[in-house]
């Protein structure tokens, strides 16, 4: 009973966690846009009315001062609201979007021709020759190259005594479609997130 209810809750990944963040810095960014213009309106509408309407003594510790409206500071703040709102809209479309999966091109491996491979250079075979001239002789170490590169020396071909039938090409497989995600690993298509 608990392998099914696992299964059915599965863990939180790393891009829901990340969904989570910008739903909070979205409602952060909001609600100081909200607070900001409930402030505004208090001091720069509600409280002038209301000395306006009460009166009072200049004396008085009740007294609310002349009663005049501060239009500019209620402009800004309502600016400030508006400002709030376009970025919480960006924040919420950025956090709401699926990633891209790239897909990457597929390449084809082509064997290695048997020609190839008998092909080698005789600075690679010397090693193996001198290893292989008997137990008894220890390999000498080569001096290192008086140059950085020096072109192959051909070798001479021997022939084959019988010419062997040359091998049938194997049957070409499609290639294995790889999909990678935004950082570059691999990932399986037919698994759910």
């Amino acid at each position: 009973m608990d392998e099914v209810s696992k299964a059915s809750s599965p863990q939180p990944s790393a891009l829901d966690s990340g969904r989570w963040i910008a739903r909070v810095v979205l409602a952060v960014i909001l609600a100081e846009g909200i607070w900001g213009l409930i402030v505004s309106l208090t001091n720069n509408l509600v409280v002038p009315f209301l000395a306006r309407t009460m009166g009072g003594d200049a004396q008085s510790p009740f007294y609310l001062g002349k009663g005049d409206f501060n239009v500019p500071a209620l402009f800004v703040s309502l600016l400030q609201l508006c400002f709030a709102g376009i970025v919480a809209v960006i924040l919420s479309y950025w956090a709401g979007r699926k990633p891209k999966l790239v897909r990457a091109k597929s390449m084809r491996v082509t064997p290695v021709a048997p020609q190839a491979a008998a092909a080698v250079p005789a600075r690679a075979a010397a090693p193996t020759q001198a290893a292989s001239s008997g137990p008894s002789s220890p390999a000498a170490p080569s001096a290192p190259p008086a140059e950085f590169w020096s072109p192959p020396k051909p070798q001479p071909r021997v022939a084959p005594a019988s010419p062997l039938p040359p091998p049938k090409p194997a049957k070409p497989k499609p290639p294995k479609e790889v999909y990678y995600n935004i950082v570059g690993e691999p990932i399986n298509p037919t698994e759910d997130e």
